[in-house]
């Protein structure tokens, strides 16, 4: 059968009318059986679903204070009520998925999750999210990870976790952390863990009976778990036992109301030691950067969003309400 191009020609001429009359259309041909298609078209009439991590969060205290809403980092009263919340990057990545007009922020290791189920990451303020653009600072939607350690009483566990501190800026952890999407920098002057090994005598020894308890930020969760999986070989095969319920559990959990309860814990933003987080000299430090990266669908036509734009988005103040307001 003969395709009729004129009507072809018609039917898109349509299209761009219907575009140039103030409708936000895209559309893509997908081709079947021959003569078939279909056209996806994106109504900018329609509301914006803003999605946000919930206020335990290190990512949703990193996105607030980087679009200018700080008030909004452990407070809901500060968004519009039109904010959804979810529990991880997982969750948000699966939420944008389903829902056509939604908007949410996760971490840059989150990236390739989320293109595999149709929701792509905008840039921002013009820079994409290159681990390059990332370490250099250009793409400022960042923030580091964190960890701190208990303060412990047994010999035995402290040679562990003082140990695998010390592993964790290796040529190893740093390789471990960036396999598993933290973005970091190897040098040449890094050292390797055959070189420092020895400071640390009996590490090598049988653990086989001691457990490290892991935890703090789900963002950090990955990285954790490949550090530790690697780590244990180097360190008498001791057993890790991962239980991840946010940055906020860091502290409390290794020396604040909890302290004992973690031997090591992540947080995904910065720690406040000066304030509700007093985290003792030397038991902190950071394991490398992350950026936050803003998805939506791949039939959403934008491509790059500000933080201004996110501002008026997510706060009560803000006056963006249906995507045509984006411009």
């Amino acid at each position: 059968m003969k395709r009729n191009k004129g009507m072809l020609s018609l039917g898109l001429l349509g299209m761009m009318l219907l575009a140039g009359c103030g409708e936000s259309v895209t559309s893509s041909v997908t081709s079947g059986t021959e003569g078939s298609s279909s056209v996806v078209v994106f109504d900018s009439a329609k509301k914006i679903v803003p999605y946000t991590r919930d206020t335990t969060s290190g990512t949703r205290e990193g996105f607030m204070q980087k679009i200018g809403l700080s008030n909004a980092s452990k407070d809901d009263s500060s968004l519009k009520t039109t904010v959804q919340q979810v529990t991880s990057n997982g969750d948000m990545v699966q939420k944008l998925a389903a829902d056509e007009y939604g908007i949410g922020y996760f971490s840059h290791d989150s990236i390739s999750d989320a293109k595999a189920l149709g929701v792509k990451t905008l840039t921002y303020e013009g820079i994409e999210a290159t681990e390059k653009n990332i370490l250099s600072g250009s793409y400022t939607l960042s923030r580091n990870f964190n960890y701190c350690f208990a303060q412990e009483t047994d010999s035995v566990r402290k040679l562990i976790v003082s140990a695998f501190v010390a592993y964790m800026g290796t040529s190893e952890g740093l390789t471990t952390v960036k396999s598993n999407g933290g973005v970091v920098e190897i040098k040449t002057t890094t050292p390797s863990w055959n070189d420092i090994k020895n400071t640390y005598d009996g590490i090598g020894d049988d653990h086989s009976n001691v457990t490290i308890n892991f935890g703090g930020s789900t963002s950090v969760e990955k990285i954790a778990k490949a550090l530790s999986a690697d780590f244990k070989t180097r360190a008498g095969n001791f057993q890790a036992n991962h239980n991840h319920t946010g940055s906020g559990d860091a502290y409390k959990s290794t020396q604040g109301a909890n302290k004992l309860s973690l031997d090591i814990a992540f947080a995904s933003r910065e720690f406040k030691v000066t304030d509700s987080e007093p985290l003792a000299e030397g038991t902190y430090g950071r394991v490398c950067v992350d950026g936050i990266v803003i998805g939506v669908q791949d039939q959403n036509p934008i491509e790059n969003i500000t933080g201004e734009q996110c501002l008026a988005i997510y706060s009560k103040e803000g006056t963006s309400e249906v995507w045509s307001d984006i411009k």
